[in-house]
């Protein structure tokens, strides 16, 4: 789907958004999560409505996509129709970063997010676009987080496709379906791919991960700095490339 005209709309909105995240006051702030936000809207709605030839896959009804009115709409037909182009994204933190976009563009007066919150939105919004449409080298839609929040995003990302890779290959695919990073480690962990001492560790980040990233509140330095000692201490001891 590299350098497909369809990909241009999502993308300029992303960018549109790190623009104004660049400068981290609370107006831009709001600016940069609320285009964010649309960008991720636009790239699921423009993925399902595509052809078949240029998903590659099959996809929703023209009749499911018309009455998908609202967000949550679009992520259940994306968790229908996704397959492995949701690998390292959760369906949950796209949910909870689109209730807050609300909060801001509804109740905007004295209303504002801090600019690890936004990072955080950013790289799950640019992870889902590389996902989604895989662009061309000269397009790819990168940007190197900006605070601790948005490196947890993408280290985290980067460990749940390692469990997903891993799960791909050991594990029957009927067995599979839609399951948490947890569930497939027990997989993993059955078929002797991993070692069982990392389980309590694997969910204790899960839960850990999912707290801070869906928090209001800023997020305590120390505590961030551990959760990426911990997916680093991961990942070294289970099976890489």
């Amino acid at each position: 789907m590299a350098n497909k005209p369809w990909v241009s709309g999502p993308k300029e909105l992303l960018d549109h958004g790190e623009g104004h995240l660049k400068s981290r006051t609370a107006f831009d702030c709001r600016i940069a999560i609320i285009s964010i936000d649309n960008a991720v809207e636009l790239a699921i709605r423009t993925y399902l409505g595509l052809p078949v030839r240029a998903r590659g896959t099959q996809g929703p009804s023209r009749k499911d996509l018309e009455t998908a009115t609202g967000f949550p709409d679009l992520l259940d037909l994306l968790e229908k129709y996704g397959g492995d182009r949701l690998s390292g994204v959760e369906l949950g933190d796209l949910e909870w970063y689109h209730r807050l976009r609300n909060t801001l563009y509804h109740d905007g007066n004295g209303v504002t997010v801090d600019p690890d919150k936004v990072d955080a939105y950013n790289q799950i919004a640019r992870l889902l676009f590389n996902n989604l449409f895989e662009p061309s080298p000269n397009e790819v839609s990168e940007a190197p987080a900006s605070t601790l929040l948005g490196e947890l995003v993408m280290k985290w990302a980067t460990l749940e496709a390692r469990v997903d890779r891993l799960a791909r290959e050991y594990l029957p695919r009927h067995a599979r379906g839609i399951r948490t990073t947890v569930s497939l480690f027990d997989g993993l962990i059955a078929k002797s791919v991993v070692p069982s001492t990392l389980r309590r560790r694997v969910e204790e980040l899960y839960r850990a991960r999912n707290s801070v990233v869906h928090s209001p509140a800023t997020t305590d330095t120390s505590q961030l700095k551990g959760l990426l000692a911990t997916i680093d201490d991961i990942l070294a001891a289970i099976p890489g490339e």
